[in-house]
């Protein structure tokens, strides 16, 4: 008697039941992850942050794993559009979060207003171009698969 069987158990009404509650669950570890690793550095400094070198690993694999399956499919966002302008926006929002984030722990560290100033603005600059690149080359990457996609799709429907 096997216990496991290849056979899928469910209809398509629990498939789609699953699929909710592992997205569900994937989005909870995630965000988890992620403030996870933002509290321990906040609360314990900078000198902490090897010490959150596992969390970090699985947040930045399931990261990868995300973005790797979103461009590989052809999507990009339920809400928001690939264009220059959102990639910018999103880019500048969370440049401002980094900065901030790192320039009030600075500034608990070290007490120095204008250091905490010099850490926003290096963090603000550091992350804003780095994001906007990385999501201007993901967008390029999105659509030109989704173009492929849809050739395939019109190439098959012939």
């Amino acid at each position: 008697m096997t216990w496991f069987s290849k056979k899928n158990n469910l209809d398509e009404m629990q498939e789609l039941k699953l699929l909710k509650i592992e997205s569900k669950g994937f989005w909870i570890g995630f965000i988890g992850l992620f403030l996870a690793i933002m509290a321990q550095i906040f609360l314990f400094g900078q000198e902490y942050a090897g010490n959150t070198r596992g969390e970090f690993i699985v947040f930045l694999c399931m990261g990868i794993w995300l973005v790797g399956g979103c461009l590989r499919n052809g999507i990009w966002d339920r809400h928001l559009k690939a264009s220059p302008a959102v990639n910018i926006g999103l880019s500048i929002l969370a440049a401002f979060v980094t900065a901030l984030f790192n320039a009030v722990v600075s500034y608990r560290n070290y007490q120095s207003m204008s250091g905490a100033f010099a850490v926003f603005i290096v963090y603000f600059l550091m992350t804003g171009t780095v994001l906007s690149v990385t999501l201007r080359v993901c967008s390029a990457l999105y659509s030109r698969r989704k173009r492929h996609l849809e050739e395939e799709n019109e190439d098959d429907a012939d």
